[in-house]
């Protein structure tokens, strides 16, 4: 095979389209490219085998774009490993997307996974969901997006009634914005050992329908292993950060989470063993964070001006409900000249260590607090 082909060298004289192209052009070679243009298929554009990559001229230049609202721009099939993605945008425009016309699609079968997937400036947009993908044991998506999509901007899903395997995405300055679903969202089916997933690493949400992030587990088949490190969680519908896994040992460290219409994070009783790391929270529609889990510790960070609704008992920085339990360590929470009424709502579950919660409009604390508790500045 030659060690690369254009798509546009294998479109015959009578082709309705460039679907045909590609097919002759993966049979050719195992790396196919695009020129700076519109492409237009009726059917996906699938890779054939493992070991092949597909190369535009960047975002907003090449487009790969399907006419048929029911199916996806491109398929993955299953169990199709070492595949690489660069350069291009893949779109529905022009057609109204319905369930199944997706962007990117790893294909739902036995053996519903693929693995060592890379993944370079690639953009979802006006699809039904962006990225709709299945398990992986490790694949990287680096500087791409998800915007305008009728559903969800990125889908994970674990379904152990096809294969039982790990979600192991690691997404770095990846943008999900103004989906009708949640920006990034993780989901497990079916019974299994607990499903634990990648990382989100400098990633962004704006004004999705759904949650900036959302995680569901199931009792059956927990997801354990939540990691979100840096990036800027903004106007979410949702929840900027909502995790109801039935699994434990998630770390959240987000840099800011801003003008969530609910929370701006929200731990689900169906949660334990959480770090919170520092990050800055502010003026989100409820609560800053909600904890109703145990043993979730909350290190560092700014909880300020939460409560922009004004829903009563829902205008806290920190609020430890019935089920939370922790620590609260080394954190600012207080009302910045906005609507904060409570620096802190706890129990006596709650250990409350060096913080500053002086300047809320109801006071600092409210709720029992924790016998030890010290140091703090009210």
């Amino acid at each position: 095979m030659t060690n690369y082909v254009f798509a546009d060298d294998y479109r015959l004289p009578g082709d309705p389209d460039d679907t045909l192209s590609f097919q002759r052009a993966f049979a050719a070679s195992n790396e196919v490219r695009m020129l700076a243009k519109v492409y237009t298929v009726s059917a996906p554009v699938q890779f054939p085998r493992g070991g092949t990559a597909l190369k535009g001229c960047g975002i907003g230049v090449t487009f790969l774009r399907s006419t048929n609202p029911s199916q996806p721009v491109i398929l993955i099939p299953a169990a199709t490993d070492y595949v690489t993605m660069m350069d291009f945008t893949a779109d529905h425009r022009g057609v109204t997307p319905l369930a199944g016309g997706d962007g990117i699609q790893l294909q739902k079968a036995l053996q519903y996974s693929w693995d060592n997937g890379v993944i370079t400036n690639v953009r979802c947009a006006y699809n039904h969901i962006g990225w709709n993908l299945g398990m992986t044991a490790y694949t990287t998506l680096v500087n791409c997006g998800a915007n305008n999509n009728v559903s969800h901007g990125f889908s994970f899903t674990a379904d152990a009634n096809f294969f039982a395997n790990p979600v192991q995405y690691y997404l770095t300055k990846c943008i999900s914005a103004l989906n009708g679903g949640d920006g990034y969202r993780y989901a497990s089916f079916g019974t299994a050992g607990a499903t634990s997933v990648g990382a989100l690493e400098n990633c962004v949400t704006y004004k999705n329908s759904g949650n900036g992030v959302g995680a569901y587990g199931l009792q059956s088949n927990p997801i354990a292993s939540i990691r979100i490190d840096g990036g800027f969680y903004g106007e979410d519908n949702g929840h900027g950060i909502y995790l109801d896994t039935w699994g434990a040992q998630h770390l959240i460290r987000p840099g800011f989470i801003e003008l969530s219409t609910e929370c701006g994070i929200y731990l689900s009783d169906h949660n334990h063993e959480v770090q919170v790391g520092p990050t800055i929270v502010v003026n989100n529609g409820l609560d800053g964070i909600l904890v109703n889990c145990p043993d979730t510790n909350i290190t560092g960070g700014q909880f300020l001006a939460n409560g922009r609704r004004k829903v009563t008992g829902r205008s806290n920085g920190i609020y430890y409900f019935d089920g939370g339990s922790g620590v609260v360590t080394g954190v600012r929470s207080r009302a910045g000249g906005g609507q904060q009424d409570w620096g802190i709502v706890t129990n006596n579950e709650v250990l409350v260590v060096g913080n500053d919660l002086r300047g809320n409009n109801l006071g600092a604390q409210t709720g029992n607090i924790n016998a030890a508790s010290t140091g703090n500045r009210f």
